[in-house]
């Protein structure tokens, strides 16, 4: 649970679920005050407000017997959800409400009802007395009145509010019967109009009847017309059998040409010839095509027995000649057949063609006949059918004037409300004690977030991150000393001892050959003091290598140091003009190594990523111990973002009485969003003259070894 509510927080970027109940804590007292006695308030007025009761009712208009067409209709959304609107706009019309209104024993009873009902103390006090009236209780009857339809159905859902619950069910009672009433009288009125119109309309219709009928019968006596249908169904398949017989003829004339074109291809070869499957499948053809066939293997065994002058080869041969000479003449008789056949064939389609389109002609003679006619017929027709519809509802209107009743069914009659539905004094309370705790705490929480800031290592017990360093406050340097290098010049003073003791935990908590980021949330907060000081702690017993990050400004220890040659630094690294051994210098005094910003000014994340820095950073971690990184603070630029992706532990520094909280949230929250955490948190100029920081301070020493352990396993 805790853990869901920490990503509903992260994503807004409000901080850490224990800094919300640390808040909560800290202004428990007056959080509990302004929550009861708001609450206190409303359960006051909730008790002296007018109590409202609401009676309710459920009916069913059924629709329109008469009205139901088709099944589409029936199951057609729009058309339910129209006429239900107006059900429901005839329930709140005038017309139903005039029929409460104006009867007297109604107003007579509300009138009593309304004088039996007990008034507010606030109705006593700001409201005057009415007069209960026709319009008076007509606006009543409009404002407390609501009608609801229970989707894709005729269910509507009717209630009334009211200070009296006989009031709420008696206004319901009235309109129900009131509808009810307008309902049958409205049918009946309808019926009666209905039925005289229809009557007017029957009597135009038998004039218009007589004057369609004899316009039919002139048509047919000036057109000699009896009925047309047979003679143009005939007319119709002889035009289907025309068209038929010369759709065939011209295939059987395209197969014809096909075969004479073969024919004049051939040119009189007879292998050729007998390849076209008409002549080659005629039946006297192919006989003496067999007869070749035979003959020829005849004459090749005889050849195998006899000499070319034998009497039984010559006669062999003079057969085979005769043979070919036969289906020479076969072959042209058929040729001569075929391009007979198709000039006959042609001038078949011709007149068929021809008799096609006077039949075609004939039709549309008829056709224009017979459009003519039913033209006529239809208004004879049509006519009749009017008169008989209307005639029939000249029967319906009769019998429906004697049968009206109401559509109206009642499935739940209007109940007699037994308590108020509000106010509900013991609801408001226990919503109000919610409510103006949220609204409290959000404004607590608002000001802490927007004008506290970071008083003391409580304010971040919450973060669940270690704190590796507390700086105490440094009033007064002696004459000569300055801050940056303070464990060297006044290694005896409360601030060295500081240094001392972050320093062991960080050798205790985190592994040697590593790189440390220290950073801040905005520029002037002391992260340069406290890493050079660290630094300096720490190349007592290690090899240790400064690394100043901020390229965009001037080099802070370049100007406090006095170097006797030009100063290159990680500007010129990254630009590549310089190489590594030529940017790292000696703090003179100590054997601290340091590479400065240099001279180079650029935003870093336009020219590297995260892999080269750290890969720069993997290489410098195999000849030091710990290389401290002072980084740009993480507000004014991105740099700090590209270096907490590439370093090893990242150490955030907070000044006391000058960070505020919003920021420092802020800081943390962009420092994970590029995956990345902070380590440790260092608090710098606290004020060690209250008793309660000795108190802390020892206290979080001793718990520290104890949550070491939890937080290695943890990360």
């Amino acid at each position: 649970m805790l853990d869901k509510l920490n990503s509903i927080i992260h994503f807004f970027d409000v901080g850490d679920i224990r800094f919300f109940f640390l808040i909560g804590k800290k202004n428990f007292k007056n959080l509990s005050i302004l929550t009861f006695l708001v609450s206190i308030l409303v359960l006051f007025i909730s008790l002296n407000l007018e109590k409202k009761y609401i009676s309710k009712a459920t009916i069913v208009i059924s629709p329109e017997e008469n009205n139901i067409v088709n099944i589409e209709e029936v199951y057609a959304f729009d058309n339910q959800a129209s006429r239900v609107n107006n059900q429901i706009a005839i329930l709140r019309s005038d017309e139903v409400l005039e029929y409460i209104v104006g009867d007297k024993k109604n107003r007579l009873e509300f009138k009593n009802l309304f004088a039996q009902t007990e008034k507010s103390f606030f109705n006593r006090i700001l409201k005057k007395k009415v007069n209960i009236d026709k319009g008076y209780l007509k606006s009543i009857l409009t404002q407390n009145f609501s009608v609801s339809n229970v989707p894709r159905s005729d269910v509507l859902q009717l209630s009334f509010i009211s200070n009296n619950p006989k009031i709420s069910q008696l206004a319901l009672n009235s309109i129900i019967e009131s509808y009810q009433r307008y309902e049958v009288d409205s049918k009946i009125q309808i019926t009666n109009y209905a039925n005289l119109k229809i009557t007017d309309r029957l009597k135009e219709l038998v004039i218009q009847m007589d004057i369609a009928e004899k316009k039919l019968a002139d048509y047919k006596k000036e057109n000699e017309l009896v009925d047309t249908g047979n003679v143009k169904k005939l007319k119709i398949k002889e035009i289907e059998s025309l068209s038929q017989r010369i759709l065939e003829a011209e295939q059987n004339t395209q197969k014809l040409q096909n075969d004479l074109l073969s024919i004049k291809v051939a040119d009189g070869n007879i292998d050729d010839l007998l390849a076209i499957e008409e002549l080659r499948t005629a039946k006297e053809i192919s006989a003496i095509n067999d007869s070749i066939a035979a003959n020829e293997s005849n004459i090749q065994s005889l050849s195998l027995i006899y000499t070319s002058k034998h009497p039984k080869l010559v006669k062999a041969n003079e057969f085979h000649e005769k043979l070919n000479t036969q289906l020479q003449e076969k072959i042209n008789l058929s040729i001569q057949q075929k391009a007979f056949e198709l000039g006959n064939m042609e001038n078949f389609i011709k007149l068929s063609e021809e008799e096609l389109k006077i039949a075609t002609e004939e039709l549309r003679v008829i056709e224009e006949k017979e459009s003519g006619m039913m033209k006529y017929s239809r208004e004879v027709e049509s006519s009749k059918k009017l008169y008989e519809s209307f005639l029939q509802r000249v029967k319906e209107t009769n019998e429906a004037q004697n049968l009206q009743v109401s559509k109206l069914k009642i499935i739940e009659t209007p109940n007699l409300p037994t308590s108020p539905f509000t106010p509900q004094p013991t609801n408001n309370f226990i919503y109000s004690l919610f409510l103006s705790f949220i609204f409290f705490y959000s404004l607590v929480f608002y000001k802490e977030m927007n004008t506290s800031v970071v008083k003391s290592p409580e304010a971040i017990e919450s973060l669940d991150i270690p704190q590796v360093g507390v700086l105490p406050k440094v009033a007064k340097l002696k004459r000569g000393f300055h801050i940056l290098q303070m464990f060297l010049e006044d290694s005896e003073s409360n601030f060295s001892e500081s240094i001392r003791s972050s320093r062991a935990i960080i050798e205790s908590k985190y592994k040697k050959n590593s790189s440390y980021m220290v950073t801040s949330s905005n520029p002037s907060e002391g992260k340069t003091t406290y890493a050079f000081n660290l630094a300096l702690s720490l190349e007592k017993t290690h090899k240790v290598l400064f690394i100043e990050a901020d390229i965009r400004r001037p080099s802070v220890l370049n100007s406090f140091y006095q170097f006797d040659k030009e100063i290159y630094g990680l500007g010129e690294i990254i630009s590549g003009s310089s190489q590594l051994n030529e940017t790292i210098f000696k703090v003179p005094g100590t054997n601290l190594d340091i590479i400065t910003s240099g001279e180079k000014r650029f935003d870093m994340s336009d020219i590297v990523n995260k892999e080269q820095i750290k890969k720069f950073l993997d290489v410098l971690k195999m000849d030091y111990d710990y290389v401290i990184i002072d980084s740009p603070p993480v507000q004014p630029v991105s740099d700090t973002l590209i270096l907490a992706q590439a370093t090893d532990y990242n150490l955030f520094l907070i000044r006391s009485e000058a960070t505020r909280t919003v920021t420092f949230m802020s800081s943390i929250k962009k420092i994970q969003n590029v995956g990345s955490k902070i380590h440790g948190i260092i608090i710098n100029d606290l004020d060690t003259s209250k008793d309660s920081y000795y108190a802390y301070y020892y206290n979080y020493s001793s718990h520290y070894y104890n949550y070491n352990n939890y937080y290695r396993n943890k990360t």
